[in-house]
């Protein structure tokens, strides 16, 4: 899932940059494809410059050990990552770092949360449209496609304590809906029990803010033009709030004048047509993720009940035909 274009991040950065005098050291990082393989920002506001470096330390280095983790295309030495336990389908249980248990835990919980709209154990269809994205530029065939999706029962996921076992050899896991948000917020919100306050986080989009800037003002993130667009321009206040948006705008291919996105609908069994892009405000960046994917594969009127039905929970559509249509208690939340 990508997370916020370009040039929403281009805004975001500039405003952030154009905020004015703070009563503390203000600092900002743009870091491009690491960790999560996109790009990272990360901003804060701190009394020196040497306590503002031993955060923002802190935070690249467990984004990064959270990246190794959850990472599905690359092994480590030493390390049982989620490469290891799709290599190891249908043998034997794999022992895994808790993270990753509570990882795949909160993977079953959006499932169930979304009704299926988000399936980790959707990675032997997700692969066949990563290859058509990233070397063939041709949509995967129908056959195949049914032939991948019968690999795709997230009950064929067994946790057992620390380990982890793929009963179906031909199963993978694909944590891409859910893994930058859950790393973000595990992150953040352990910053925040020890008192941190006065950053933002920004990986691929997923937008998390720890409190309010240093000069006491909420942070915010502006939601403008996407995909070649006029939409009205609107800027989003995250008063210790994340924001993330699933958008249709960047990863995508194009074959005999179709445009395909990489948010694959798992009913179709191909990208989701019915929206530009959707964010999601919600005070935890994990559920976020999980959410704007979720809320992407499905109809407006049905992601409506649900957002409306989660507390503290917001959420923001942009539709192909140029409109754009709120939940209820988003308007609250803007200037």
């Amino acid at each position: 899932m990508r997370k916020l274009s370009c040039l929403l991040m281009a805004a975001l950065l500039s405003a952030l940059l154009l905020s004015g005098c703070a009563p503390r050291s203000y600092t900002n990082r743009i870091i491009s494809h690491i960790p999560f393989d996109t790009i990272t920002s990360v901003t804060g506001y701190e009394k020196s410059y040497a306590r503002y470096e031993e955060i923002y330390g802190r935070i690249m280095s467990e984004l990064e050990e959270y990246h190794r983790l959850y990472d599905i295309y690359n092994e480590y030495d030493g390390l049982n990552n989620l490469r290891t336990v799709n290599l190891a389908a249908g043998g034997e249980p794999v022992e895994v770092d808790g993270r990753i248990i509570e990882l795949l835990e909160f993977g079953k919980q959006a499932y169930a949360l979304t009704g299926g709209r988000v399936n980790i154990a959707m990675g032997s269809v997700l692969v066949l449209w990563h290859e058509a994205r990233e070397e063939t530029y041709v949509p995967p065939s129908d056959e195949a496609l049914a032939e991948a999706a019968k690999h795709t029962n997230i009950d064929d996921m067994i946790i057992e304590g620390s380990t982890v076992r793929l009963a179906d050899p031909e199963m993978s896991l694909d944590v891409g809906a859910i893994a930058k948000g859950f790393a973000v917020e595990a992150i953040c919100s352990a910053l925040e029990a020890e008192g941190v306050t006065g950053w933002l986080v920004s990986v691929g989009g997923n937008v998390r803010a720890l409190g309010r800037r240093g000069d006491g003002k909420p942070w915010s993130i502006a939601v403008s033009e996407l995909f070649g667009t006029d939409y009205d321009s609107v800027r989003i206040p995250l008063d210790g709030l994340s924001a993330v948006t699933s958008g249709s705008d960047q990863r995508f291919f194009e074959y005999e004048g179709v445009r395909y996105n990489h948010i694959i609908d798992p009913e179709t069994l191909f990208p989701s047509g019915r929206f530009v892009s959707v964010t999601v405000v919600t005070p935890d960046s994990g559920l976020g993720d999980a959410l704007s994917t979720g809320l992407f594969n499905m109809p407006l009127d049905e992601g409506l009940a649900l957002v409306e039905s989660i507390e503290g929970t917001e959420a923001l559509w942009y539709l192909p035909d140029g409109n754009a249509v709120a939940s209820d208690g988003l308007a609250e939340l803007l200037p």
